[in-house]
């Protein structure tokens, strides 16, 4: 009876992490080049004794870990000749303080430098370092292999570069870092799209439906959790009675 509700606590943390990674897709449907996440669970089987003697196993559930959806989202046009969608398997990159990382959200600006960094300030990366824009410049073109030109000249290129499966982690801010033995090698065949945003590729009809369900599930299982709890209160009553 105690290992139902050890199972039965396992599966309700599984459902609440479940519900954290639904709600924060939710969260980001509006957030540029945003990738959903769905959780990974295992089972695992703990060896018990059993009352004649022999060996049992009782299935618990344990958080494996997130599996990170990279399909591209939707682009959208937006006018923009800072904003740049990057298309095929490839990330800009970007310097921050905690060094090199990557990303797909392509709504850039320019800081009080000329710089052309991302919404958080952090410039991005050409071959040869940061990418700057005479003063004063308003025409902005960014070629489909990242080049950035102005009337005045070259400015610089897009850095854009790919990475085998796995080898990149989430960081937050919408950035990547590679492991320790990933390197980074140019994209080929990616393309850069000016005046376009990558749009989040999480579909919020699908995620309200499994949110639906994991509520579903989880009062499910409180209501088990609750039948088992005063079965064992009553159990513990009963022999409470007994007279010896």
């Amino acid at each position: 009876m105690e290992n139902a509700l050890l199972v039965g606590l396992t599966a309700q943390m599984a459902l609440r992490r479940n519900m954290e990674i639904i709600a924060n897709n939710l969260a980001n449907v509006s957030t540029a080049g945003f990738k959903r996440e769905t959780p990974v669970f295992e089972e695992l089987l703990v060896a018990v004794d059993a009352e004649d003697a022999t060996m049992t196993e009782v299935s618990f559930v344990r958080d494996w870990g997130v599996l990170r959806d990279m399909a591209a989202g939707s682009f959208e046009q937006t006018g923009s000749p800072l904003d740049v969608a990057v298309e095929g398997e490839a990330f800009l990159v970007v310097r921050t303080a905690a060094g090199e990382r990557y990303t797909r959200d392509g709504h850039l600006k320019l800081d009080p430098q000329g710089r052309i960094v991302t919404s958080d300030g952090n410039p991005v990366l050409s071959d040869g370092g940061e990418i700057t824009v005479p003063p004063g410049e308003t025409s902005i073109k960014i070629a489909a292999d990242g080049t950035v030109s102005t009337p005045q000249g070259l400015a610089g290129k897009l850095r854009v570069v790919s990475f085998e499966p796995g080898q990149l982690l989430k960081e937050g801010k919408n950035l990547y870092v590679a492991d320790a033995d990933a390197q980074p090698t140019p994209a080929e065949g990616a393309r850069v799209l000016q005046g376009m945003i990558e749009r989040s590729n999480v579909e919020p009809v699908v995620e309200m439906t499994k949110m639906i369900e994991v509520m579903r599930a989880y009062q499910h299982s409180a209501e088990t959790l609750n039948a088992t709890s005063e079965t064992i209160s009553r159990a513990v009553q009963k022999l409470g009675e007994v007279r010896v």
